[in-house]
């Protein structure tokens, strides 16, 4: 604005850095916009770039309007064809979206008339539109508002509004209006008095650049104008930015379905035969059980349950197994454990190479357990997530009650994603929009099936999503998630339990923490003698000033060394690396003792009560006002919002209606909570899609629209649309029942069938688009290692409470350790921090959370092969389903088994079936032959033919 003032150019706020010189020198030698570029725009960008349909806020049909820009700014650089935006795009052929794409011819003229000046024919005539408070509350709520704002008023000075700096604090107002050289607030910036130099790093906020400051001495020098601006929100009128043929997408039309009693099959079996083809023959009992179990609850039957069901007259006996897994407990292990994906769940933060661990997110686990397992209603679910602290007022209630507490926990859902603000040096503004970010990501990629991530900066460049609306939507979080009201680690925990927790806590946990406290004091000796040992064992000569300079070096991250200290860490790590058997008895001995200290903290933290403790988010009532940042940039704001859904999945005519939910309660925004029940509407266009189609997903290998994040115009079509409607009409029609879409799917003949592929089906249906057959899947890392515990008879089925914590070896293998009774708990219950992820679940193919998971990849590679030949703790897990199958053929009564009888064991408890008569041969041979070569080593042979087994096709895969 300064700049084009100067030249004595019409200006405007809205143009930042817009190259005008162009029409300044024009001479009648070079094209004008008029001439050679308007009629280009009139017929080919017109239909989206009018007064009406502003597409990326840009309007086209008048060289003000063109000047003035969109959403990213100005559209020409003037002299700069590469570096404008309306050339990048044509000449790139992304624009015009709809018509016949611009000649060749058409281009180049637009390229030259940037080149050689952008020059008009009448020069624009812009109004400059004086400063208003809009203007400068992004620059105080940035730069000002840590100390004087919601939370710290340093002088009893507030900058959130005008009539608070008009107030001013204990030193007068902090503006004169007229006046601003004479107004504190300037006066305070410029002599850098203000942000005070100690607290910069303290609040994260950097000092306003220069230009800033202008805009707030032109602000107060016009008289601190308030300008009459209310946010954009939906309301009634025509929406000019998303129209109804932008609404005609399948997805963004209400599911619906015609009434009867269809079923899946007869959606399966139309298509079939449309291509001429039929179900596959259906799978036999011993397949069909142990792919149940293994979908539902993850592992394979016990040796009897398959008997049970193999050998049931029950005509429905599928059914009925099916309703017997759904009532598992270990059902919610499984099924949760995908919802987890969804929301990103880990037990540290990420983002930093201190990967600090999150304390009490795992309540956040058990509670997504706790949900399936009860079959809670999915809308009821949605609503506890995303608004969970907006639906009762736990702060004012007279009793805290178990529903309040849980509907706590359950917004940690929205707290699961990578937050690297806890660092000293990653907590400013930006790294915050982050944060909020991968919210968003979450919930539209995860939750309404819409990438929205591109649109942080610009308009969605294939979907109906205006940039508008992803900063509507970011206000529905502003209550609760404030870059401007951020909370730190410190304070994002609520201390809130039932009167029967907290004297649960007090009864048990005042003399463990006390027994806590002395063990982690020894714990801490015990690591720095350890640290002491290996460096006087190794460096004899080593002084004491250097080992206690290293000490300190490890204490420090790594970013945060000095070149001495990190050569005095990387001179310790090199021998503390050894293995045992090459360490001096001193340093094996320090090692016994840290190793027991740990395992002592362990066993005492297993007795303690959980802390009331909940990562929990929460509104507080008070947020600051949301902008439209141009290209995402935290610097660049524009128009201001207010809370909204994406206009294309309404009807254009409705108003996102926001209401506090405790008018004489906590003070709550109640705008989580007006977007959870828009989202859990019964006609949603979305919602009950999505969720159906992830269920289909992991029952069938694929879903019926195979991107899951993604069912807007770039997501792939669904093979069986009428199917995915019928069904999610049936899940809200059901009650929004998880477990009735189970049963739906599982009962049909196309879940049933045989994985056998024909000549005939693989040509006509190579990808398996039309289900002519069950896909064979491989079991992912959780399935397989709670497999191979549950078969080795090392299951410990404890659920709930803290994760199990895990080692690094000195190879870097990182394992879960084995829970007191020397077994190990279900995989969703290890730890998972970012970096540290056990060396299992990682090689089979367990995801980084970054932020999220909304499908795992699968692949096939060789450490996988060699996990399972070497490790180990496989061969260990082998050696136990050896003493079991030992135990069950004695115990079936024969003095001296023969190996037939270890053989058909061996199948029972891994595989779930009987041999075929040649396995069974070459098993029993096997066996012999083992025997013969090992002699003197009874156990030896059964174990080596048990990993082996344990190492096959047949077993980590489900057919």
């Amino acid at each position: 604005m300064h700049l084009l003032s100067q030249l004595g150019l019409p200006g405007h706020r809205s143009w930042p850095a817009l190259a005008l010189l162009g029409w300044l020198t024009h001479s009648g030698a070079a094209p004008v916009f008029e001439e050679v570029v308007a009629p280009i725009l009139k017929g080919h960008c017109a239909d989206c770039h009018n007064p009406e349909t502003r597409k990326g806020e840009l309007d086209l049909s008048s060289p003000e309007s063109f000047l003035r820009g969109g959403e990213s700014g100005p559209v020409v650089k003037a002299g700069d064809p590469e570096h404008s935006h309306l050339f990048e795009l044509v000449h790139r052929g992304e624009m015009p979206k709809k018509g016949d794409p611009l000649s060749e011819e058409q281009v180049e003229t637009i390229r030259e008339w940037i080149a050689e000046g952008a020059a008009f024919l009448h020069e624009p005539t812009l109004t400059e539109e004086a400063p208003d408070q809009h203007d400068v509350l992004p620059i105080t709520l940035t730069r000002c508002t840590m100390c004087h704002g919601p939370r710290r008023q340093d002088g009893g000075l507030d900058l959130r509004t005008p009539a608070s700096m008009r107030k001013g604090g204990e030193s007068g107002p902090a503006l004169v209006e007229g006046d601003a050289d004479g107004s504190r607030m300037i006066q305070r910036i410029e002599s850098e008095a203000c942000p005070p130099q100690n607290l910069l790093l303290k609040f994260f906020v950097k000092r306003p650049p220069s230009s800033e400051v202008a805009i707030l001495r032109d602000w107060i020098d016009a008289g601190a104008p308030e300008a009459d601006i209310q946010p954009d929100v939906a309301t009634g009128d025509p929406d000019p930015l998303v129209t109804e043929e932008d609404r005609k997408h399948w997805a963004f039309q209400p599911p619906s379905a015609e009434p009867g009693g269809k079923s899946v099959d007869e959606f399966i079996e139309a298509k079939l035969k449309e291509n001429g083809l039929t179900f596959s023959p259906e799978a036999d009992r011993d397949t069909l059980v142990r792919r149940a179990y293994l979908d539902l609850v993850g592992m394979p039957p016990s040796p009897e349950e398959w008997r049970k069901w193999r050998a049931s007259p029950d005509p429905n006996w599928f059914s009925a197994m099916v309703d017997h897994l759904l009532e598992s407990p270990h059902y919610g292990e499984r099924w949760g454990r995908y919802w987890l994906d969804l929301a990103g769940y880990a037990d540290s933060e990420g983002g930093v190479s201190s990967d600090p661990l999150r304390e009490v997110a795992w309540k956040y686990r058990d509670y997504v357990i706790r949900s399936f397992n009860e079959d809670k209603p999915y809308d009821r679910f949605l609503l506890q997530q995303i608004a969970g602290d907006e639906l009762l007022d736990s702060e004012k209630a007279e009793v805290v009650t178990d529903e309040m507490v849980e509907n706590l926990v359950a917004t940690g859902f929205l707290r699961m994603g990578i937050d690297q603000t806890g660092s000293r040096t990653m907590n400013f503004v930006p790294e915050r929009l982050g944060v909020i970010g991968d919210v968003i990501n979450v919930l539209g990629s995860g939750v309404m099936g819409l990438t929205m991530e591109c649109v942080r900066c610009h308009t969605h460049k294939y979907d109906p999503i205006p940039q508008r609306d992803y900063y509507r939507f970011k206000a529905i979080f502003q209550g609760a998630l404030d870059e401007h009201d951020w909370m730190s680690f410190k304070t994002r925990s609520l201390q809130i339990a039932t009167p029967e927790q907290r004297e649960r806590v007090a009864a048990v946990n005042p003399p463990l923490e006390k027994e806590l406290k002395a063990l982690e004091g020894r714990l801490r000796q015990a690591e720095t003698d350890r640290t002491t040992t290996v460096l006087e064992q190794h460096y004899p000569d080593v002084s004491e000033a250097e080992v206690k300079k290293t000490l300190v070096a490890l204490k420090k991250a790594d970013n945060q060394r000095t070149r001495e200290q990190a050569t005095l860490v990387e001179r310790f790590r090199v021998v503390d690396a050894l293995p045992d058997e090459e360490q001096p008895e001193a340093v094996r001995a320090a090692r016994r003792n840290v190793a027991e200290l740990e395992d002592a903290i362990v066993r005492v933290r297993g007795r303690m009560e959980p802390p009331l403790a909940i990562r929990a988010l929460w509104d507080r009532g008070e947020p600051s006002p949301t902008y439209i940042l141009r290209r995402g940039e935290h610097d660049k704001p524009s128009r201001l919002v207010g809370p909204g859904v994406p206009a294309v999945l309404t009807d254009g005519k409705t108003s996102f209606e926001v209401e506090p939910p405790f008018p004489d309660g906590t003070p709550k925004t109640g705008r989580r909570l007006a977007y959870a029940r828009w989202l859990t509407q019964p006609d949603h266009p979305l919602t009950a899609r999505v969720m159906v189609n992830r269920m289909w997903h992991h029952h069938f290998g694929a879903g019926i629209v195979r991107t899951l994040e993604n069912m807007g115009v770039q997501g792939a079509p669904p093979t069986h649309p009428e199917l995915l409607d019928w069904l999610a009409v049936e899940f809200v029609d059901r009650g929004w029942s998880v477990k009735e879409m189970h049963r739906l799917m599982m009962n049909s003949r196309a879940y049933r069938q045989s994985s056998r592929i024909s000549e005939d089906r693989l040509a006509a249906d190579p990808e398996n688009h039309l289900l002519s057959r069950m896909p064979l899947r491989r079991m992912d890392a959780e399935a397989l290692r709670d497999s191979l515990i549950f078969v080795a008879g090392k299951l410990d089925d404890t659920p709930g409470g803290p994760p199990d914590p895990v080692s690094v070896d000195r190879d870097g293998l990182v394992s879960v350790d084995p829970t007191v009774n020397g077994g190990w708990r279900r995989s969703v219950y290890a730890q998972y921090r970012r970096t540290e992820i056990p060396t299992m679940m990682e090689t089979f193919d367990y995801p980084e959370m970054g932020p999220n998971c909304f499908e795992r990849t699968v692949s096939t590679v060789s450490p996988q092969s060699l996990m399972l030949m070497n490790n180990e703790r496989v061969r260990e897990l082998a050696a136990s389903l050896a003493t079991r199958v030992e135990e069950t053929v004695v115990g079936d009564g024969e003095a001296a088994p023969d190996s037939g009888a270890k053989v058909d064991a061996v199948y029972a408890f891994a595989l779930s079936r009987p041999p075929g008569k040649e396995e069974r041969r070459l098993g029993v041979e096997t066996l012999k032959a083992l025997e013969a070569a090992w002699e003197g080593e009874p156990t030896g042979p059964l174990e080596a033919y048990c990993h082996t087994v344990l190492n096959s096709a047949a077993f980590i895969h489900i057919d």
